[in-house]
């Protein structure tokens, strides 16, 4: 016959087990809960580009608008944009362009005609302006694309995610007039 010997149960093994798994599963949750900030904050700058950029092809050029001048139709449409962005929990805008994106992918590339702002605690600084309303042409069939970019920095607010610059654009056709 076989013989058993009971040994006796392990309290350190588990306790040791413990303390390895805590806190992994302490930076899984943050990293987590840093991801789900950090996704919201991008739909709310996705949001804020898209409805500025719609603004920004509404409001067209000296076409629709031959009394105004670039630096007003620009500043309704980073008001715009700096409202929506009010929604970014972890976040701050840093940059908003208005650009005329010179390839078929619309993103923004240096020497593309821009009008650019600086937003430094709630101050908006103009930058770079070789975008007038004069070249956002309205007249089908060549009106002009004209792109919103929003710069803003993320800050994780539980610190598991690095510190991160993140651009979101978006760019429509200016609003044509009908001749």
């Amino acid at each position: 016959m076989w013989s058993y010997r009971r040994t006796p149960p392990s309290h350190g093994q588990s306790l040791a087990e413990m303390a390895v798994v805590i806190p992994v599963l302490f930076f899984l949750l943050m990293g987590g809960f840093d991801a789900t900030i950090m996704i919201a904050d991008r739909v709310t700058g996705g949001s804020a580009v898209r409805q500025s950029a719609r603004l920004a092809a509404e409001l067209g050029g000296i076409q629709t608008n031959p009394g105004a001048t670039t630096s007003q139709i620009d500043m309704q449409v980073v008001h715009d944009a700096l409202a929506v962005a009010r929604g970014l929990t972890s976040a701050s805008v840093t940059e908003i362009d208005i650009y005329a994106p010179s390839q078929p992918d619309g993103n923004y590339r240096s020497g593309d005609p821009v009008d650019q702002y600086l937003i430094s605690n709630g101050a908006i600084t103009p930058g770079t302006q070789t975008f007038p309303i004069q070249n956002r042409n309205q007249i089908p069939p060549t009106e002009t694309s004209v792109g919103v970019r929003l710069v803003w920095n993320y800050a994780p607010p539980a610190g598991i995610f690095p510190k991160m610059q993140i651009v979101e654009y978006a760019v429509m056709k200016a609003a044509p007039v009908l001749v």
